[in-house]
């Protein structure tokens, strides 16, 4: 059940606080930022405060300054919500229980999400289907039953060798249900996987194995997390919809501070399908596109930064503990007011270092100075701010003892999404850090053997992903720790191992070797810094890019003794910076440059060659949209890498060719006489045509051109296209396939057209717009049984103005939405007035494909007719094919709400788009309209007459009533009366004119 809340901002500014384990990551991070999103759109304060992975979390931060508290997971103890309930402050969880305290509860559907997926599954072919999960998660279980509710539904008993139990969640556990999965020699198909990581285990471990995934074996998996679009093939999954689930707790929130009481109702969010290739897809269509508007989207956008830049800076700032804050501000750009670092000792606060926005560094605080305060009244606000403060505790490894970093940022500022994300990374980051350094001081101080205290150092050292490396300069020998060791993957040395130098130049890449040995040599000689990135060969002859830095070591009499350094493996994020080079420069599908790319070349090439003339030669595809319609995106999908390898077979090094999106190129090259283009131009429009040949579907491409010139038709890029994109329009109304070059004249044509938009505007908000009906008529009784109600437009301006000109327009500018609400209110008001049109069966309005795919269009056309209290039944509306295929779940939503409250829908300009017997029983229809194309040379053809026939049978067979368009003569109702019972409609009878004619001609009293 989905619960809609209403915005309730209480009368001052409420602070609402957040525990959660981390503040980054593929699912914390999304919540971070969700939270701060409709914190500044609520204009509510939040205080976060970072438990790390422990259930026992009790410490009481900052209780008194909170209205209300979200948990995350099980990121704080009962203990600790039992103390926030006591003081009334309302408690919601997400993604955990805290039953039977009074705490409201925000779940993904878990179950319901794994059905969506074995369904999915099912439909691509699969019947044997199996599961892979760690058990003793609570969520894995979840998931485990929506599978077997999903098995025992479709094969009524669970089979449990399709049941792949594994140790852990992670890439590991997919692996062990890879080799499980082989040693059964199991007979699944698919297999659904209860996370992604162990989905991405078991696609890794399969392929080790010789398993073509997802030919022999589908994977699924279920979080959506950001490495699931990056394997290959890239991972089918669930998505939890954080967004939506973050948001309506947030929203809840408000409602509890301002006053509305607990329910103990779960609130639950549906899941969503993520189609990607690894459930064995192979349709683009059927692909889900990632949502540009969503936080999760924002996450990923770095401003440029290279994933390698943004790794190495957070990990080298953090290393330097609390004083690199300020250094981490000005690299990530987030709004940071102040900061602090403060000692907690039984529930008494400290500030022993604390910094604010344009200090040069942080200031120690002096043990006189009166920086003390209880651990429930920290950190310190001025409440006239707009604030987001972040809370991290850090164990020192002493009973009631904890190290606090507190950052406070100013909400009232422009936020960024994915910076705060990178700036988030840090803070995890630098709580490991002092997190380490603080629990080696207190290993020093006490001296102590403490197992557990010896464990969380170590887990926090590993974090740090550094290989050590120790260079005896006098005995050139080189030993490696263990880590190390395992990275390279040398089984045969050990950390006690001397390894000669010489093979350790051995294993650097031929092409790093120099600039390694001079890097070596330069810290030698002039103690400068040693860090560079290179290339070292593993045990299995692969590469892999390390980040490498250290120092040298000085004996007591201040000779060289050794070199000790680190080593990160920086592979994937080498290799992620390339991926991310190629997918911010180039297009994915047809490999040519995409629009940033060709800008920036042409920015650069305006720049350098100021007085060379250019040409700009913008092409479009004509009837491409028709072919991806008629045989699918993946043909369509073929056909523009084939114009994109003729394209490139036909142009020169020194010339740019990019693919802007959809079915437009854009080539930019150097020309000395403007016929030189035209002649370019000319050979690509033919090597174009060449035909293609794809699944025995033979396909000829053609294309329209336009062309502008720099220096004449502009200096600026946005000009230059602008101009070459008027003339490769004034080229496809030229019939296509032709190259128009641009004139001054064409921006005089786009002016005219700005001054319709302008005037039309003004008509529909001064209610000008007139409609005018044409009748339909029984073709037996020759009786009125309907009108199309149709807009006409006689501007004060303009004079008459064509429908196609202004409707098209109307549609290009997205006022059609406008438009139709206008005609929609006329002609309800006619009907109030017209005891005619009250008579007919019903008056017929159409829609275009923009009003049908607004959400909200079924209700608010219901709403609209009640409103004038109209019967609802004496409206039809008609839509077209391909109005209908746009958004085809949505559209099919909205006509069902409409035909279910009696409306009559009926498809327009049948048999001009697909057409097709299934399109006619997937659309919730009462009638369909034969196109005017076919009537009009129906007595000059038996042919065209009989499939005609043809069109109105399959239409009866179908239940449906049918109006045939386009009656002009006498021979044309003679031809048709064969047909039987129908709905006419044309010149014949009248032209569409006024009301108060027609009510005059049929002699209508009102």
């Amino acid at each position: 059940m989905k619960t809609s809340y209403n915005s309730v901002v209480p009368s001052s500014r409420p602070t609402i606080g957040v525990i959660l384990p981390m503040l980054s990551g593929f699912y914390m991070g999304e919540i971070n930022a969700t939270l701060r999103c409709m914190a500044k759109q609520h204009n509510v304060n939040l205080l976060f405060i970072r438990s790390g992975e422990k259930r026992d979390f009790d410490l009481p931060i900052g209780i008194e300054h909170l209205d209300a508290l979200l948990v995350v997971l099980h990121a704080a103890s009962s203990a600790l919500v039992e103390r926030f309930l006591a003081q009334d402050i309302p408690v919601l969880s997400i993604g955990a229980s805290y039953a039977p305290l009074a705490v409201e509860q925000f779940e993904s559907r878990q179950s319901d999400g794994v059905v969506l997926l074995y369904q999915w599954l099912m439909e691509q072919g699969h019947s044997r289907i199996g599961f892979c999960g760690d058990l003793s998660v609570n969520d894995v279980r979840s998931r485990l039953k929506g599978y077997q509710s999903a098995v025992y539904q479709h094969h009524g008993q669970f089979n449990v060798d399709d049941l792949f139990c594994v140790s852990n969640c992670s890439l590991a556990g997919g692996r062990e249900a890879a080799v499980e999965f082989m040693r059964r020699k199991a007979q699944c198909t698919a297999i659904i996987c209860a996370t992604d990581h162990n989905a991405i285990g078991l696609i890794e471990q399969l392929k080790h194995q010789n398993v073509d995934v997802p030919r022999e074996v589908a994977v699924v998996g279920v979080d959506n997390i950001f490495m699931g679009q990056q394997v290959t093939p890239p991972l089918t999954t669930l998505d939890q919809q954080l967004e939506c689930l973050i948001q309506t707790a947030f929203l809840r929130a408000l409602q509890r501070i301002s006053g509305a009481p607990f329910s103990r109702h779960i609130h639950l969010v549906d899941q969503k399908l993520i189609i990607r290739q690894s459930c064995g897809n192979r349709h683009a269509a059927q692909q889900t596109p990632d949502n540009v508007a969503s936080i999760r989207h924002h996450l990923l956008d770095l401003e440029g930064r290279t994933p390698a830049e943004v790794f190495e800076n957070f990990y080298s700032q953090a290393q330097n503990g609390f004083q690199s804050i300020l250094d981490a501000h000005s690299l990530y750009g987030n709004q940071m007011e102040w900061a602090c670092l403060a000692q907690s000792d039984n529930g008494l606060i400290r500030v022993e270092s604390w910094v604010k926005k344009g200090m040069t560094k942080p200031v120690h605080t002096l043990a006189t100075m009166d920086t003390t305060c209880p651990i429930t009244e920290f950190p310190f606000f001025h409440t006239h701010n707009h604030f987001v403060a972040t809370v991290i505790p850090i164990f020192t490894g002493r009973q009631q003892s904890w190290q606090l970093i507190t950052v406070v940022d100013d909400l009232s500022q422009p936020q960024h999404i994915a910076t705060q994300y990178v700036f988030n990374n840090y803070l995890d980051m630098l709580a490991l850090f002092i997190e380490r350094d603080a629990l080696l001081k207190t290993s020093t101080l006490r001296q102590l053997d403490s197992k557990q205290l010896l464990q969380q150092l170590k887990v926090v050292s590993n974090s740090s992903n550094d290989g050590i490396w120790q260079w005896d300069l006098n005995q050139h020998v080189v030993r490696f720790n263990q880590r190390l060791i395992n990275m390279l993957g040398y089984k045969q040395w050990t950390p006690e191992h001397d390894v000669d130098v010489e093979s350790l130049f051995e294993l650097i890449h031929e092409e790093d070797l120099s600039a390694f040995e001079s890097q070596i040599d330069r810290h030698l000689n002039s103690d400068a810094p040693f860090k560079i990135e290179f290339r070292l060969r593993h045990h299995d002859q692969r590469y892999l890019w390390v980040l490498a830095s250290g120092a040298i070591v000085y004996s007591e009499q201040q000779r060289v003794r050794q070199f000790i350094g680190s080593m990160t493996d920086i592979t994937n994020q080498k290799e992620n910076v390339e991926k991310i080079h190629r997918m911010a420069y180039f297009d994915a599908l047809t490999g040519l440059g995409n629009r940033r790319k060709i800008r920036e070349e042409i920015a650069t090439s305006i720049r350098h060659f100021p007085q060379q003339r250019f040409a700009l030669m913008l092409m479009d595809l004509n009837r491409f949209k028709l072919i991806n319609d008629s045989f699918g995106h993946h043909v369509g999908d073929a056909l523009l890498c084939h114009v994109s390898q003729a394209l490139l077979a036909t142009l020169e090094k020194q010339h740019s060719a990019a693919r802007l999106g959809g079915d437009e190129f854009l080539v930019f090259y150097p020309i000395e006489r403007p016929v030189q283009a035209i002649e370019l131009a000319s050979q690509i429009l033919r090597a174009i045509e060449k035909p293609m040949c794809h699944e025995d579907i033979v396909l000829t491409s053609q294309a329209s051109i336009g062309i502008a010139f720099y220096p004449e038709d502009g200096h600026e890029i946005d000009d230059l296209i602008k101009c070459a994109d008027a003339a490769m329009y004034q080229a496809k109304r030229l019939g296509g396939r032709k190259v128009v070059q641009y004139s001054n004249q064409m921006q005089l044509d786009a002016q005219s057209t700005v001054k319709v938009e302008y005037y039309l505007n003004l008509a529909i908000a001064r209610d000008e717009l007139e409609v005018h009906y044409q009748p339909q008529l029984c073709s037996q009784s020759q009786q009125v049984m309907g009108v199309e109600a149709l807009a006409r437009w006689n501007s004060p301006q303009l004079g008459q103005v064509l429908p196609e000109q202004f409707i098209s327009i109307a549609e290009n500018s997205d006022m059609i939405n406008k438009l139709g609400d206008s005609i929609l209110h006329r002609v309800c008001r006619d009907i109030q007035s017209s005891a005619w049109l009250r008579s007919l069966k019903h008056i017929a309005i159409n829609i275009s494909a923009k009003q049908l795919i607004r959400r909200s269009f079924a209700d608010e056309l219901l709403q609209t007719i009640l409103q004038y209290q109209l019967p609802l039944s004496l409206f039809c509306i008609e839509i077209t094919e391909t109005a209908a295929i746009q958004q085809y779940e949505l559209c099919i939503s909205s006509l069902n709400k409409l035909r279910e409250a009696g409306v009559t829908i009926s498809l327009d300009d049948f048999g001009t788009g697909f057409s097709s017997l299934s399109m006619l029983k997937m659309l919730p229809l009462n009638e369909i309209k034969i196109d005017r194309s076919f009537i009009s040379d129906l007595g000059d053809d038996p042919a065209q007459l009989n499939f005609v026939g043809h069109m109105i049978g399959m239409g009866r067979s179908l239940g449906y009533e049918i109006v045939v368009e386009g009656v002009e003569t006498q021979e044309h109702i003679q031809h048709l009366s064969g047909f039987g019972l129908m709905g006419l409609q044309g010149y014949y009878f009248s032209r569409p004119r006024p009301l108060s004619d027609l009510e005059q001609q049929y002699k209508v009293i009102t």
